[in-house]
């Protein structure tokens, strides 16, 4: 596959490197020439989305376990829960919180239209700051880009701010041991931020210094590696084509269980008219249950044997089969015993599952009759339970081996 395309976008500019790997700033459409049809990983600015954990119950299902996440967090929001987006990780971490995103669901759909509308095809939307390498433990990365501040803490956690912010959201977190900073050399922002860090105790600071902010930010997006980030397309935002390419090997499966569920409806239907009908009845509606089935076959001459040579074809592995014959013969039993009524029927596994009604207990010995004259069948009772007002009779119907 490919190497997919890193593109930031901020709302108002987009940024990615060329060929060469230097910085280009510029439209969207221009981007997307630059993209080629790669799949693409989008950027968006970190100070739009708030990074926290909650608390989940074992929850499976992945749209439960957003709306868990939204009722968990809506009194620590001050937005309504509607007009927020989230996006969960996939497992919780060790201390048994799972990370998620927060984000405006008003600003994450115009981004996205915005990409959809230059040709940008996203496969996964992070925010910036998990460009930044993934830090070792008692390490902070931080990367100084103009007066913005990204700083990564762990692998899900971290925030981004404008630089005069960083002392008073870096002081509610737990100091690391060293932090490595990278920032331009003629960056004040990034050399008021290291000697004013308002952390205790103090961390160590391991200093990376560029020519200028571009560089900083070309190599932020030269060493993205998002594989272990919190994608935001989860929920209503998934990518569609995603759900496509998995759609697409299934459709001949489903156009299969669709023919399948047209008979299986309409042998529903023919309950009604087995009461009182004889063969004949049988015969017209079963050629009716053919002509809706397989519309292309112009003449019926053999209604089971053209049957049986259609569904071979739908199912392309030479089986056959069974549920026209089986229905065939029990309508014909049914028909010569006329104590005898067919409440309901079912059709799975090469057997047709019947619930009839009798007039008396002889109608059980008319049935078993009927059917020890058919050729091909065999019938097995699984229960006859007599009453007063008649027998209820559970059985099934197979085909004789041959």
């Amino acid at each position: 596959m490919a190497e997919r395309f890193i593109v930031h976008f901020d709302g108002e500019r987009a940024a990615w490197l060329n060929a060469a790997d230097e910085l280009v700033l510029g439209e969207l459409a221009d981007a997307a020439l630059a993209a080629d049809g790669r799949e693409c990983i989008l950027l968006i600015p970190g100070e739009d989305v708030l990074l926290t954990r909650v608390t989940l119950p074992p929850i499976r299902q992945a749209r439960r376990r957003l709306q868990a996440a939204a009722f968990a967090l809506e009194d620590q929001l001050a937005t309504r829960v509607d007009d927020l987006h989230f996006a969960l990780a996939a497992r919780a971490d060790a201390d048994g919180d799972t990370p998620v995103l927060v984000v405006d669901r008003a600003l994450m759909q115009r981004l996205l239209d915005a990409c959809a509308e230059a040709g940008l095809d996203i496969v996964q939307a992070v925010p910036d700051i998990f460009a930044l390498p993934n830090p070792e433990s008692e390490c902070w990365h931080v990367a100084v880009v103009a007066d913005r501040v990204l700083t990564r803490t762990g692998t899900h956690h971290g925030f981004a701010c404008e630089a005069s912010l960083w002392p008073v959201l870096a002081s509610g977190c737990t100091p690391p041991a060293r932090i490595v900073v990278e920032a331009a050399r003629n960056n004040t922002a990034a050399q008021t931020m290291r000697t004013e860090q308002g952390l205790e105790p103090a961390p160590t600071i391991e200093p990376t210094e560029y020519a200028d902010d571009d560089t900083v930010f070309a190599r932020l997006l030269a060493r993205a590696d998002t594989s272990q980030a919190i994608n935001l397309r989860q929920g209503v935002f998934a990518r569609a084509s995603a759900m496509q390419t998995w759609w697409q090997p299934f459709k001949l499966t489903a156009g299969l269980a669709a023919a399948w569920l047209l008979v299986a409806l309409t042998a529903r239907g023919i309950e009604s008219y087995q009461l009182h009908q004889r063969i004949n009845a049988l015969e017209a509606r079963s050629e009716s249950v053919f002509r809706e089935t397989f519309p292309r076959v112009g003449t019926i001459n053999d209604l089971r044997v053209q049957a049986e040579q259609n569904i071979r074809a739908l199912r392309g592995n030479g089986a056959s089969g069974g549920v026209f014959p089986l229905l065939q013969a029990t309508a014909e039993v049914a028909g010569q015993a006329g104590s005898l009524s067919i409440q309901s029927l079912q059709y799975r596994d090469g057997a047709l599952y019947l619930s009839l009604r009798g007039d008396s207990v002889q109608s059980l010995e008319a049935l078993r009759a009927g059917f020890a004259r058919q050729r091909g069948t065999r019938l097995n009772v699984e229960s006859a339970d007599a009453a007063a007002d008649g027998v209820q009779i559970r059985a099934s119907v197979t085909a004789e081996p041959t």
